[in-house]
């Protein structure tokens, strides 16, 4: 999908990803044990529940997403001091190496061209 699909679709993800509320459920309440008092980039975001329910176990979270319109909502609403929302393109990270302890990516693999080239390391938690 493009860019432009992604924004178009930005304001109603949401409430599709409702439909997987028990697998959703399952990462907020597993990654933050994962990620506490750690610097982690969220790759992805989309409209950033993912970060939302999981930063306050960081010490300092980005999400990022390509689309800016899932970014747009993504900053809609409430979300803990030490979060950050950022465009940024998964297969061109700005972000000099090492600058994370944990790196998520939920829900988007299967849309990278050959994610297994991109990360030396993949660990599921």
């Amino acid at each position: 999908m493009t860019k432009k699909t992604w924004d178009l679709y930005a304001p109603i993800y949401e409430r599709a990803m409702r439909s997987d509320q028990k697998t959703y459920q399952k990462m907020y309440d597993r990654i933050p044990k994962v990620i506490q008092g750690k610097v982690v980039l969220e790759i992805a975001t989309g409209p950033g529940l993912l970060a939302k329910h999981v930063a306050h176990a960081a010490n300092r979270m980005i999400a990022t997403d390509f689309s800016d319109g899932m970014i747009r909502e993504a900053k809609k609403g409430e979300y803990a001091k030490n979060l950050t929302f950022e465009v940024a393109d998964a297969t061109a990270l700005p972000y000099a190496d090492n600058s994370f302890d944990v790196v998520i990516i939920a829900n988007a693999l299967h849309i990278v061209p050959n994610p297994e080239r991109r990360s030396p390391r993949l660990t599921e938690c």
